[in-house]
């Protein structure tokens, strides 16, 4: 039985992904209910005082140089104010995606490397990839196997990307399992917790649930990699390494050896609510997170915390939040029943033609 939690959590992300946490915080039953709630960075300073508790910060990518700089000021003046809050993801020491895959190169945990465009004379291994250093999308090329082909896909770019200093050039650091197969392993961390999430399998390079080939035996294997957390103690020492306390990581296993691909600090918990497909279980990974989240949960004390210079409450700030993540389900949901409807209506005009 999962307990109640004893204090208040905040999460504060960027605005346009509140989703990640959302729909958990929306759509599932659980504990953290009327504790878990979200702040969106653009709306800090709307808010007034606030219970203390424990704050999880994410989503440095997507923060302007002078957003970053005013959330390290916030996160030192939280220290300061309250020694005993519990405060996870310290902006000024959290590593990005580039950095952090250069370090652990260094380090001889990564075999493969990263690098800057205007380093790629120093390039000896091949196959890369192009992709952006701070962007949550799909790679820019496919594996470019030679220094001509990573040429031309970089003359294949539109100008105005070209020379943008988030562009990098990806090793190919991956494997095939003896099947043939890819695996990506991805495992949360949640304060002390690992937990891991999921494990993908396809026959393509870049391995994202859209394309991840799930017959009954793969499920079954993911299940035995969500039951076991066969990687966690790794894990761990890699989450360190980034100065990431909350987060999810993204990996695969090369001869055995942990291969960090990325860690995402405002990961999606749920992407759908429980009702979206009959045939898959939700509810099963909201649970997981609960009980993660949990163990962050702590008895309020010390005074009341001021986040910004307005009167808003938390509550009023996070249920703006889930509106916001309402109306994204409800387009999506449009969305899929328009796409759908079209479908059915061009299946059943095959259909009627060829009777």
């Amino acid at each position: 039985m999962i307990s109640q939690p004893q204090g208040p959590i905040y999460y504060l992300c960027a605005e346009d992904h509140t989703y990640t946490i959302g729909v958990f915080c929306e759509y599932y039953e659980n504990p953290l209910k009327g504790f878990l709630r979200i702040v969106p960075y653009q709306q800090l300073d709307t808010l007034g005082l606030v219970t203390p508790g424990t704050f999880i910060f994410t989503d440095f990518e997507r923060l302007s140089p002078r957003q970053l700089e005013s959330v390290i000021g916030l996160h030192a003046t939280l220290a300061g104010h309250n020694p005993d809050l519990r405060l996870l993801n310290n902006p000024a020491v959290a590593v990005g995606r580039f950095d952090l895959l250069k370090r652990l190169k260094a380090l001889g945990i990564n075999r493969f490397d990263v690098h800057r465009l205007k380093e790629r004379d120093r390039i000896v291994r091949f196959p890369v990839f192009l992709r952006w250093a701070s962007q949550h999308v799909p790679p820019l090329s496919g594996l470019l196997q030679t220094a001509a082909d990573l040429e031309d896909a970089i003359a294949g770019l539109p100008a105005q990307i070209r020379d943008d200093p988030d562009l990098m050039i990806v090793e190919f650091g991956a494997a095939p399992s003896p099947d043939g197969r890819y695996r990506k392993y991805s495992a949360f961390r949640v304060g002390e917790a690992i937990y891991p999430q999921h494990c993908f399998i396809s026959s393509d390079w870049y391995v994202k649930y859209s394309n991840a080939d799930l017959s009954d035996a793969d499920r079954a294997e993911h299940h035995r990699y969500v039951q076991v957390n066969p990687h966690a103690e790794e894990l761990r020492s890699i989450f360190q390494i980034a100065g990431i306390d909350y987060g999810r990581i993204d990996y695969g296993l090369v001869d055995g050896q942990v291969q960090t691909f990325e860690i995402n600090t405002n990961p999606t918990v749920n992407s759908r609510p429980p009702w979206w497909d009959k045939s898959t279980n939700y509810a099963f990974y909201a649970d997981l997170h609960s009980r993660a989240m949990l163990t962050l949960a702590r008895p309020a004390s010390g005074p009341s915390v001021r986040l910004g210079h307005g009167s808003r409450s938390a509550d009023d700030v996070h249920e703006a939040s889930l509106r916001r993540v309402r109306q994204r389900i409800r387009r999506l949901y449009l969305r899929r029943s328009v796409s759908l409807r079209g479908l059915k209506k061009w299946l059943a005009q095959t259909l009627k033609t060829r009777s």
